[in-house]
C-alpha cells in the first residue's frame, strides 16, 4: 500500500473543501471495499477524508417522492429501511447482494 494522508473534517463543508483541493482525495465512510482495493494497489488516494463523524446517516423523503440517502449510511441499514423495503424492494435486494463479508442480515 501506497502511504496516503488521512484527515476527519469538522463539518461537510471542510470536507468539500479538502476534496476539491486536488486530485486524489477520496471519502471514507465504512471504506471496507476501498481499503481492500487500496491493499491490492487498486486505489492509491493522496489522502483520506473520513466522513464517517459527520451528521450525514439519514434516509429522508424528498419533496418529488424520492429517497435522500447520507453518505454514511450503511448499506445494511439501507435494505432494512422501511422506505426503501416498501417503496424500492429491489433496491434492498441489491445492497444485500452486493454486500461484503462483514454485512449481516440481521436487521431485516
Amino acid at each position: 500500500m501506497k502511504p496516503f494522508g488521512y484527515v476527519r473534517p469538522a463539518s461537510t463543508d471542510e470536507a468539500v473543501r479538502l476534496c476539491a483541493a486536488g486530485p486524489g482525495a477520496r471519502f471514507l465512510g465504512g471504506g471496507t471495499n476501498l481499503v481492500d482495493l487500496m491493499k491490492l494497489g487498486v486505489e492509491a488516494p493522496r489522502v483520506l477524508i473520513d466522513v464517517a463523524g459527520l451528521p450525514l446517516d439519514r434516509v429522508t423523503r424528498t419533496a418529488e417522492g424520492g429517497l435522500s440517502i447520507g453518505a454514511t449510511v450503511r448499506n445494511s441499514d439501507l435494505a432494512a429501511h422501511p422506505d426503501v423495503t416498501r417503496s424500492y424492494p429491489v433496491l434492498s435486494q441489491a445492497l444485500l447482494a452486493g454486500a461484503s463479508g462483514p454485512v449481516s442480515y440481521t436487521h431485516l
